[in-house]
């Protein structure tokens, strides 16, 4: 039951923002979307999808490469074909596609579950390093417009909802309630929230480190390093061979899918496969930063996004039968 609550409540957030999308569109400016997407050169998203899936071969490979040291030396294809399915288990709820994956290791490959989901944290401490190493790279090099984006979706924003709020006194009322009933709640359960809130710290901190050390023990280091440069360099290419797909786009820099790539993983991050958050952080980045129109961002960020989740959906449910079928054979063979 929990599990379904929480599937209905991250699909009833992904359609919040959907609607949240397409509200202010016009009659007019959907017309000209529908024609930006039917004039839009195709195979560029085509080789966007190509792209995409050598990202999650690499990723298959360095997971194996992590399992190696532990003793383990599954099939590329069952590691690729597991990484798909937790991709695609990503859809439903949030992080249950690392513990799918490793599931699937545990029944095909014989990995102990615990093995694979260590190696797991292992690559997503490795993730977070490289995202904020990028972040920090495409910060000085675009710092105006990263710094505009930052004020644009978030200052910007929030200062002017506040300031409306301000205006209604009913608001003013409750909202002081709240905050004093809230403030003599934590007064009161202190010590409970204390301990509760460093030990998952501790414990997030701690995992995060032991993951990043036991990086150390992979056998070819050198081929780990590739695969992960790789890896961050197939996402920034995936989405600036679109930018070729559409007239309006087809200028833009490099640097700019960059950008796209670091805070649309923040969408990523908060909703269910950046259903709706994503488009919406990328049609706000290149509307309001790169002055592109809104049709156009619009197009291209749908196109990206629907491109990518056709791959994990046909991929996804293909490496699920595939994987059956395959260990079924080759246990029968021998």
């Amino acid at each position: 039951m929990l599990n379904i609550l929480k599937f209905l409540f991250f699909l009833g957030l992904g359609a919040t923002l959907i609607w949240l999308a397409l509200r202010k569109t016009t009659d007019e400016e959907f017309a000209n979307i529908k024609t930006s997407l039917n004039n839009a050169n195709y195979f560029w998203i085509f080789l966007s999808v190509i792209i995409s899936g050598l990202s999650h071969y690499f990723r298959a490979l360095r997971w194996k490469l992590l399992l190696n040291p532990l003793g383990y030396t599954p099939k590329t294809s069952n590691t690729f074909f597991s990484v798909m399915v937790g991709y695609l288990a990503n859809f439903a709820l949030p992080r249950l596609g690392e513990v799918s994956r490793c599931g699937l290791m545990t029944k095909y490959e014989n990995v102990p579950f615990t093995a694979g989901f260590g190696t797991v944290i292992s690559e997503r401490a490795l993730d977070v390093v490289c995202l904020i190493l990028i972040f920090f790279a495409a910060l000085g090099m675009e710092f105006e417009r990263i710094s505009g984006i930052a004020n644009d979706l978030i200052f910007n924003t929030v200062s002017e909802k506040f300031h409306a709020l301000m205006q209604k006194q009913t608001f003013v009322m409750i909202a002081g309630i709240s905050l004093l009933l809230f403030a003599i709640a934590v007064f009161y359960f202190r010590k409970k929230i204390q301990s509760l809130v460093s030990g998952k710290a501790k414990g997030f901190i701690k995992g995060l480190w032991d993951g990043l050390l036991s990086i150390k023990n992979v056998e070819k280091p050198l081929w780990f390093i590739v695969h992960t440069v790789l890896i961050w360099i197939m996402y920034v290419m995936q989405v600036y061979v679109c930018f070729f797909a559409f007239p309006e786009t087809a200028h833009l820099p490099v640097m700019v899918a960059v950008v796209i790539v670091v805070f649309g993983s923040l969408g990523v991050i908060a909703v269910p496969g950046g259903t709706g958050a994503y488009q919406l952080i990328v049609i706000q980045i290149l509307t309001s930063i790169y002055l592109i129109s809104y049709t156009s961002a619009f197009a291209f960020a749908w196109a990206v996004w629907t491109s990518q989740f056709v791959l994990i959906m046909s991929v996804g449910f293909l490496s699920l039968i595939l994987l059956a079928l395959l260990n079924k054979v080759a246990k029968t063979e021998e």
